[in-house]
Parts: structure tokens; C-alpha cells; sequence
């Protein structure tokens, strides 16, 4: 094996072995009374296919686990349940994406990671502390690994949504810029975006494996534990459709409100264009160079600078009263 592997086992709800050889994993898997786990973190393609001659995986499965933008699903083979799904680490982006996908067998557990982030050594600590959730085997350790990738989607909605109650309070402020505003909900709307392709197919997955341990026959204790990890993620899928159309209400409001500053920008400046214009055809109409009431006098100086100064203030006080300056 060219890559990076953790292994562990339990037995009787209590650690036995951490990091044995992977060729021992099948001699594991005869044990009822044990729990196995193994972690590959980018495998390579040859490195997978020994494990799933040795294990019996299903050659379908196996492909899908290196494949990189793999849809999140379910599926349910002979020997085996296969699962793959999307986990996050940061904001959503490309960057902070990575897949895991987890085979489920009787006796042990074999998860594929395609990148590092994903917390496995909390995951394995979290599983050791709860003695009851262990004792159920595979589908309790499927539990533990489908939360914690709940657990990721919920904290990077959470952190959206705050950006988002930040932005709805900027955009009335009296500095409000456009253009920053644009930029910031057009980077929210694609983390939302690269979060619900994530999140709406989780809602499957968890549905498939809750119909499954809810199985005649099935550990029922599992239930509400299955039943709590769907109504978390039917939570995250509804909060970031809720997100969408926050962002897309503020979107909205944003052009709306440059549009409205710039009537105002453009209400201002014909006012004072208009005002402006005043003096100008005034001082225009007395330096014509032919004879007009007050021609050469002094009273027609002063008479010019009274209709300026007071048609200017007639206009002025008019576009006030309008709100136009």
C-alpha cells in the first residue's frame, strides 16, 4: 500500500488494536465480536482494487470511491453498503471540499478519503466514549462517520448565515457601496450554491440507511439515532434554501437601492444644473453689446445681481421642498 492508512478494532465495545497490518482486516471480519476499521487517505487506484479482492467489494462501488465529483448517494450491494458524500472543512469552496466514501460490511468498516480535513481521530474518540452506540457495530460507526459530516455542513451554514444577517445590516448604512455589496453576495451565493449540491443528496443517503435500520430485524435502538441525524440534515438542506433566498432578497435590494441613489445623484445635479443656468443666461442677456433697460447705468448692475441671487434661491428652496437636494 502506497498510502496513508489507520486502522482500528473493537472488541466488546473496548479498543483492541489500532493500526494492525490491512492484511489482517479479513481475518477480522470472521469475528462477530469485532468491530473494524480502516481509513485509506488518497489511495491509489491499485491500492484500493487489492482491498476489494481481498474484501469482495464490488468493482461499481469501488470506481465511484475514486472518483472525485461523484454525486452523493447510496447503494446497496450484496456483501456490502456503499456510501459516498462530500465533507467539509472551511466556507464551501472548492478548496475546503473533499469526498469520503464509506463501505459498510457485517463485521468492519472501510472508508476512502480524497483529501485530509476530516476530523477520523475525533470521529473513533466520539464512538470509544459511547459504549451504548458502539455495542450496535458497522451501522453505529456509519452513525458516527454520517454525523460528523452533518456536523461539518451545519457549522458552514451557520458561519453563511451570520455573513449574511451582516450584510442585510450594510446595505442601509449610510456608507453603502454598491459594488463592495455585489461582490460580497455574489461570493455568499456561490458558497451557498457549492454547499446545497453537498447537502440536498445527503437527505437520500440518510433516508436509504434510516429505512434500513428500520428494518424488521434491525437494531432498533439505531432508530433515534438514524431519526436524529435525518431531521438534522433535512435542517441544513432547509437553511440553505432559506440562505438562497435571503441573499437572493438582498440582491434585490441592493439594485434597487443603487438605483434609487443614483435618481438621487441625477435629481441633484439637474437641480443645481438649473440653478447654475440662472446666472449664466443673466450675466448672458447683460453683456450683449446693444442698448437694454439699465444699459451703462449702475442700477442695471444691480438689478442683474438681484435676479440672480433671488431666482437662484426661488429654485434652490423649490427643489429642497421636493427633496431634490
Amino acid at each position: 500500500m502506497t498510502c496513508e492508512i489507520s486502522t482500528r478494532a473493537w472488541r466488546d465495545g473496548a479498543l483492541t488494536e489500532h493500526d494492525f497490518p490491512l492484511a489482517d482486516l479479513s481475518d477480522h471480519l470472521c469475528d462477530p465480536s469485532t468491530l473494524s476499521w480502516a481509513d485509506l487517505l488518497d489511495p491509489e487506484p491499485a491500492d484500493l482494487q487489492q482491498l476489494a479482492e481481498e474484501l469482495g467489494l464490488d468493482p461499481h462501488s469501488v470506481e465511484d470511491a475514486l472518483t472525485q465529483h461523484e454525486r452523493p448517494k447510496a447503494v446497496r450491494y450484496d456483501s456490502h453498503i456503499f456510501i459516498t458524500a462530500f465533507t467539509v472543512t472551511g466556507m464551501a469552496d472548492d478548496s475546503d471540499m473533499h469526498r469520503i466514501s464509506i463501505f459498510v460490511m457485517p463485521h468492519a468498516v472501510v472508508t476512502v478519503r480524497l483529501g485530509a480535513g476530516f476530523p477520523v481521530d475525533d470521529v473513533a474518540q466520539d464512538l470509544q466514549d459511547n459504549t451504548e452506540l458502539l455495542k450496535h457495530g458497522p451501522k453505529a460507526l456509519l452513525h458516527a462517520l454520517l454525523d460528523t459530516v452533518v456536523d461539518g455542513y451545519y457549522e458552514v451554514v451557520t458561519r453563511i448565515d451570520e455573513r449574511v444577517d451582516d450584510l442585510e445590516e450594510e446595505l442601509f448604512d449610510e456608507q453603502h457601496a454598491g459594488n463592495r455589496i455585489a461582490r460580497q453576495i455574489y461570493e455568499l451565493h456561490k458558497e451557498i450554491s457549492h454547499l446545497r449540491r453537498m447537502v440536498l443528496p445527503m437527505r437520500d443517503v440518510v433516508s436509504m440507511v434510516l429505512r434500513r435500520a428500520s428494518d424488521p430485524g434491525a437494531e432498533r435502538d439505531l432508530v433515534a439515532y438514524y431519526e436524529d441525524l435525518y431531521d438534522h440534515t433535512m435542517r441544513v438542506a432547509e437553511w440553505t434554501d432559506s440562505i438562497r433566498d435571503t441573499i437572493g432578497s438582498i440582491r434585490d435590494t441592493n439594485l434597487a437601492l443603487v438605483d434609487t441613489a443614483m435618481n438621487t445623484v441625477m435629481k441633484k445635479l439637474t437641480s443645481w444644473a438649473a440653478i447654475i443656468a440662472v446666472p449664466t443666461a443673466i450675466t448672458g442677456w447683460y453683456g450683449q453689446n446693444v442698448p437694454y433697460p439699465g444699459f451703462s447705468k449702475q442700477w442695471g448692475f444691480y438689478c442683474s445681481v438681484g435676479l440672480i441671487v433671488g431666482i437662484a434661491l426661488f429654485l434652490y428652496a423649490s427643489f429642497k421642498r421636493r427633496n431634490w437636494l
